[in-house]
């Protein structure tokens, strides 16, 4: 594949978190990209806040949000903050917006309005432990969902949150509605086995290691840059 993108990710984090807390993850993501042959750069932004503001305050942003329609991204909180931030630093990079929890809700929201912002259709989004939130049809089949099944059943923030629509089935005078929950989904969900819950996604040390001695951070890194490089692949015609 001819190598023709600089990606700047941009890594947006959800409720009350530290500084730091995404800061290892971007770069084991810039580390495999290098190994690839491109030229990536790292961002963290905080669309709520950090852990600094009030946690009651970022929640209720969040709660808003997720209620919203892509249609009406423009009315987010977060994701207006977070595509403000993107495009005014983005330059002729290529950007990725990568979130975790309510960041990534965040993200997708970013993603509606960088889109039309920047001419760049093809803006991906990585969804990192997530609640649902509804994707347009430009947007799902350039969105990742990673969700983490751990010991206890998963993720409980994944499960907040919604896709369903209703759609026709059948034809002619059969035509009848139906609910489907994943109506607006993103086209990519994953499911990865990893070791704790919500916070952990990033963890890169003991426990936070499987049985084959993989630590979380490295198996939600491989499996971000490996879908990174096979949507540019797929671009590119590769």
């Amino acid at each position: 594949m001819s190598i023709t993108y600089r990606p700047r990710l941009f890594l947006l984090s959800g409720m009350a978190t530290a500084p730091n807390f995404m800061d290892t993850f971007g770069e084991q993501l810039c580390r495999r990209l290098e190994a690839k042959g491109f030229r990536p750069e790292y961002r963290l932004l905080f669309p709520y806040g950090d852990w600094s503001r009030r946690a009651a305050a970022q929640m209720l942003e969040i709660y808003r949000d997720l209620r919203l329609r892509p249609q009406a991204a423009a009315r987010s909180i977060g994701g207006r903050r977070a595509a403000e931030a993107i495009h005014s630093v983005c330059g002729d990079g290529f950007p990725v917006l990568i979130g975790h929890s309510g960041g990534g809700v965040a993200g997708v929201q970013a993603a509606e309005l960088l889109r039309p912002a920047l001419s760049l259709p093809g803006i991906l989004t990585v969804q990192i432990g997530s609640p649902k939130c509804p994707v347009s049809p430009v947007g799902r089949d350039r969105t990742l969902y990673i969700r983490g099944i751990g010991t206890k059943g998963g993720d409980p923030i994944a499960r907040l949150g919604w896709w369903g629509g209703w759609v026709t089935g059948g034809s002619g005078l059969r035509d009848r509605l139906r609910y489907d929950r994943f109506r607006h989904a993103p086209a990519y969900r994953i499911n990865l086995a990893l070791t704790g819950g919500h916070p952990d996604y990033f963890r890169g040390h003991e426990p936070f290691v499987n049985p084959d001695g993989r630590t979380n951070l490295q198996i939600v890194a491989d499996c971000t840059v490996a879908w990174l490089l096979e949507r540019w692949g797929s671009e590119n015609g590769a």
